[in-house]
């Protein structure tokens, strides 16, 4: 009796298990092979269309961008895909990554997608966000720009008041106000690089209008006149 008891409890444990098992192979949309296909299909046709190409070793995200990367709490399997080429000639990377969307306490997250160009002058970062996007709330205190039509639709976040305070009236907020393509993208000026960056899967962003507009903001700043330190 004892010995039939113990068979019962080990084929219920085995039961369990294989249910488990199908319920995460159900939840994991890559264990589909329609679903892979489909995707493939659309990040082929995406390269296609842009001339960059998907990638699958580490192109250093985190490195580029450090102010973007760090909200990813040093886990590089958060970068999830990767496309490389050139806009307009200059080098690019576009990334769908997860990233943390209320604070450190919990475990909320939500996929971007972040297209990162080079900064044609090395500097102090600036960090401009949708108001309405709460996932950059992680970082410091926002600043009032002095701009209040620019301040109700986004927050600046910044470690120099003197060059982002210099970036911001070099015509950066009247443009940004201007163009249809900035509408819910935060703005990343990092040390080295500029990033656009949108909440939404990399199959669905406007990767070559963020290019874009990263590029013509790059090309309108005036970045000899701004202070460097």
């Amino acid at each position: 009796m004892t010995a039939l008891v113990l068979l019962l409890v080990i084929v219920a444990i085995l039961g369990a298990g294989v249910a488990v098992g199908l319920s995460r192979r159900k939840r994991n949309p890559f264990t589909d092979q329609g679903f892979v296909n489909e995707w493939e299909q659309r990040m082929r046709a995406l390269e296609a269309s842009l001339g960059w190409r998907f990638v699958a070793e580490d192109q250093g995200f985190q490195e580029r961008v450090p102010q973007i990367g760090r909200m990813l709490e040093a886990d590089r399997s958060r970068v999830k895909f990767q496309l490389v080429g050139h806009w307009r000639g200059v080098p690019v990377l576009a990334v769908e990554v997860v990233l943390r969307t209320d604070n450190v306490a919990t475990s909320a997250y939500r996929t971007y997608s972040v297209v990162v160009v080079p900064r044609p002058m090395p500097g102090p970062w600036v960090l401009i966000s949708p108001r309405e996007d709460s996932a950059w709330s992680l970082f410091e205190q926002f600043v009032p720009s002095g701009d209040p039509n620019f301040d109700a639709r986004y927050e600046v976040r910044r470690r120099n008041p003197a060059f982002a305070g210099a970036l911001l009236s070099s015509g950066l907020t009247r443009a940004l106000l201007q163009d249809p393509r900035a509408q819910g993208v935060a703005i990343a000026f990092d040390e080295h690089a500029l990033a656009a960056a949108v909440p939404v899967p990399l199959l669905q962003a406007p990767l070559g209008h963020l290019a874009d507009l990263l590029l013509d903001l790059a090309g309108n700043v005036p970045w000899q006149a701004l202070p460097r330190g």
